[in-house]
């Protein structure tokens, strides 16, 4: 049951389920927590919060306090003893990640896959059509946004992970699909309106439309852009408003997010340079989920980083993004994204396949791989723990440099929850090996 109650009245081991104040001013990254740490209750009664839901399903319930539900107002709840000063409480082993169904993932899997595959041909078409000046309709692009955030609701990860095994050949169309999947998770995350989602879901799949505008071989040449080239490129959000077209039916958010996601909240951005306050917080969603996308795909001049490490990438970037809004997208999918590969403390490698809400850090593993024996292994999905536990992940990997180019479809069928065979791959030997072998220590 949900409740509401003061500050004063929070107790550890109770269960935030929402905080009454808009995200942007919002003291954590996640929207909703089990109250463990006194630190993070300092925090809370230091930032004066009128009031605060909380699950008592999930987490203890108010006792010598009333919530403000059961009281005429704020101002005749009862009045509780300040806390006392106690240390900080060991964390302790944390309960089972709730999992799904391994037939259920595999299912929401399929299905995001074959999304993901109409998504690309329909982008493609509509890209096509606008480089020949055909106007884009938001009718005939609203079923393919509708689609892709069904998929989102099913399972975020599925569909993020499968966007991410992307080829250079067709990084434009599915990095156009990935940030209209990342936008719509983050918008959830942050719990605005389905319409608004809805919208900036549009805005993500329409954001690059630009780049149609482009000379041939200019987005995916090998190596550095010269200056001019620089120039030209960076005229893609402006020739991107200029492809969308006037047409009264396209929403305010696509234009916005299409033209200033390049921005930079200190200045330093294109087109225009604008700052913090005038960019929208559709713009500063859009200029996260671009860059997250971006970095972690594999280009024609650059490899990918791994989700984890982009996202501690990211984090360091002054003046890049808005905190709040960068921080808002690392709890949309974790601290370990799914997808990302993983070695665990007891020498095999995992992808994460579910995120832990309660324990971002302890993320669902899919272990396929003994590193000491060399050798596939058949799934099997299990919590992280904390370390020394022999389930703790003892650190993010690069994908590549265990199993080069073959990786991609490695990870497909491990996601799919299939055994990978060594043969499969061309390893030769006893038992299975890794296409480029144990990487350099």
């Amino acid at each position: 049951m949900r409740v509401t109650i003061t500050a004063s009245q929070l107790r550890l081991g109770m269960y935030i389920s929402a905080i009454d104040t808009s995200w942007w001013e919002h003291p954590f990254w996640r929207s909703s927590f089990l109250l463990r740490r006194q630190s993070d209750l300092d925090k809370i009664i230091a930032s004066d919060f009128q009031r605060i839901e909380i699950d008592t399903d999930r987490g203890i319930a108010p006792e010598s306090a009333a919530s403000l539900s059961d009281a005429a107002s704020p101002q005749t709840a009862i009045a509780v003893d300040p806390l006392p000063a106690v240390a900080e409480p060991a964390a302790p082993e944390p309960a089972p990640v709730r999992v799904r169904p391994t037939r259920r993932r595999e299912d929401a899997a399929t299905r995001a896959a074959e999304t993901v595959q109409r998504s690309k041909f329909a982008v493609r078409r509509m890209f096509g059509e606008a480089r020949l000046g055909r106007a884009i309709k938001p009718a005939d692009i609203a079923p393919l946004v509708d689609e892709i955030a069904a998929s989102v609701a099913r399972d975020p990860g599925a569909i993020i992970s499968v966007c991410r095994l992307k080829n250079k050949d067709e990084y434009t169309y599915l990095h156009s699909v990935a940030v209209c999947a990342l936008m719509i998770n983050l918008g959830r995350h942050l719990r605005l309106d389905e319409r608004e989602i809805r919208d900036i879901g549009m805005a993500g799949l329409l954001h690059d439309i630009g780049k149609m505008a482009m000379p041939d071989g200019l987005l995916d040449k090998p190596g550095r852009l010269d200056d001019q080239q620089t120039r030209v490129i960076r005229t893609h959000p402006e020739e991107g408003i200029r492809l969308l077209g006037d047409s009264d039916e396209l929403m305010p958010i696509a234009r916005d997010v299409c033209l200033h996601h390049h921005e930079r909240v200190d200045g330093t951005g294109y087109p225009f340079g604008l700052t913090a306050e005038q960019l929208s917080v559709h713009a500063r969603m859009g200029a996260v989920c671009d860059v997250y996308d971006a970095v972690t795909s594999n280009r024609s001049y650059k490899p990918a980083w791994s989700p984890s490490d982009a996202l501690s990438r990211m984090m360091t970037w002054e003046g890049h993004f808005d905190p709040n809004v960068l921080s808002a997208f690392v709890g949309s999918i974790g601290i370990y994204p799914i997808g990302t590969l993983v070695q665990m403390s007891d020498s095999q490698l995992g992808i994460v396949i579910a995120a832990n809400a309660d324990e971002p850090t302890l993320p669902c593993i899919r272990r396929f791989y003994a590193v000491p024996d060399a050798r596939f292994l058949a799934p099997k999905d299990g919590a992280a723990r904390p370390a020394p536990h022999p389930d703790a992940i003892l650190r993010p990997e690069d994908g590549d440099r265990w199993f080069g180019r073959d990786w991609p479809a490695i990870a497909a069928r491990v996601l799919a929850g299939e055994t990978v065979t060594g043969e499969l791959f061309g390893a030769t030997g006893h038992g299975a090996m890794p296409l480029i072998g144990m990487r350099a220590a």
